[in-house]
């Protein structure tokens, strides 16, 4: 969740206007300040590359003196997007981005379409196979690799396990493969942020997870609509996991999870739900006990693509992929807890949309 203030946060419930903003950043300095923004959308996804993406629409008046310093030469947005009050102002920054293309029509608007800075490490390819910093820090490998890309990136590093880089096959071409692969191996992911900071954080936990903030329903709150469905579509029953093996003479490493549960609904058997198996593999995994835990969270994850959960809510600017949220009654009472997995602000009109996951069983809500 994007830090805030108390009054900010508690603001989303009551009387209050919302407005949007943006910079434009050459070279780390701020050319044009505080342009307007009429229309939009910000992004954040999970499972998307680019974790924050957006487009914008400005007003043509505030662009006089400015426009031309918008470029795609590197040229960088920051959003934001903020309230007003009880008389009190206060915004949040809602991504810093690559501006990828724009369209002046001359009509009274100017388009805009941004990417996050992780485009910058994409499109940074190895020209040339790279052999891996063998006993390195996975930790420090991940930072390396992106400051080669990006070098003003800020690295916060706050994943809870690291271990030795010990997978010896080259890197070929693909830089941001390479970079969420190691982090995959020490069960982290790696973003850039709302603030242009790069994080790395450990992946989600759908079984155990604490909500950092409450969607509440009812005259007081600002959840509009809550939806839950099925579908078998994207859903795996049982993951199976390979790694790579540093001796010639030994098999690759290898682990295999399933829905074992005889009473689940996605029990992995030849009848009901039926065997739906994924694969997934890593010249990064080097070790069973690696490939086995991560087919377990692949498991536990693939499972919950089975519930199709969304909430509808008022602007919530402060709330981004990758947040545990729960829902209210109007009493307080806590109905259900889900991870956002991807959500959709708009810098104009419009409700707030998450797409979500879950581990709880909808008879729970």
């Amino acid at each position: 969740m994007i830090p805030t203030s108390r009054l900010f946060r508690e603001s989303m419930s009551y009387s209050r206007t919302m407005f949007t903003e943006l910079d434009i950043v050459r070279n780390g300095v701020v050319v044009a300040a505080d342009i307007p923004v009429v229309d939009g959308t910000v992004t954040t996804d999970r499972g998307s590359n680019t974790r924050y993406e957006a487009s914008a629409t400005l007003a043509m008046y505030s662009w006089d003196a400015t426009s031309t310093q918008l470029k795609i030469d590197g040229t960088r947005v920051r959003i934001r997007v903020g309230v007003t009050s009880i008389g009190i102002k206060e915004s949040v920054q809602v991504g810093e981005y690559l501006a990828y293309d724009y369209d002046n029509g001359y009509k009274g608007s100017l388009s805009i379409t941004l990417k996050g800075l992780e485009q910058l490490v994409i499109d940074d390819k190895f020209i040339r196979p790279r052999v891996p910093p063998y006993g390195a820090s996975t930790v420090d490998t991940i930072s390396n690799l992106i400051i080669e890309s990006v070098p003003d990136a800020q690295i916060v590093a706050l994943n809870s396990l690291d271990k030795m880089v010990t997978d010896t096959a080259a890197w070929d071409k693909e830089r941001w493969d390479t970079i969420t692969g190691l982090a995959k191996s020490i069960h982290a992911e790696v973003f850039c942020g709302y603030d242009g900071r790069w994080y790395i954080v450990d992946a989600p936990d759908l079984t155990n997870l604490v909500p950092v903030f409450s969607v509440v329903a009812g005259e007081s709150g600002v959840l509009i609509e809550e939806s839950y469905g099925e579908s078998r579509d994207g859903v795996f029953n049982a993951w199976s996991v390979s790694g790579q093996s540093t001796d010639p003479n030994v098999p690759p490493c290898w682990g295999f999870a399933s829905d074992n549960d005889s009473t689940s609904p996605t029990f992995y058997s030849a009848s009901g739900f039926g065997k739906i198996t994924g694969f997934y593999s890593s010249q990064f995994f080097t070790q069973d006990s690696q490939c086995a835990a991560y087919a377990q969270k692949l498991l536990t994850e693939s499972l919950a693509y089975k519930a199709k959960m969304t909430l509808s809510a008022g602007p919530l600017p402060l709330l981004e992929a990758g947040d545990p949220v729960g829902t209210s009654d109007p009493d307080g009472k806590s109905l259900k807890t889900y991870l956002l997995q991807q959500t959709t602000l708009p810098l104009g009109t419009g409700a707030w949309n998450a797409e979500c996951l879950t581990s709880e069983p909808p008879e729970a809500a």
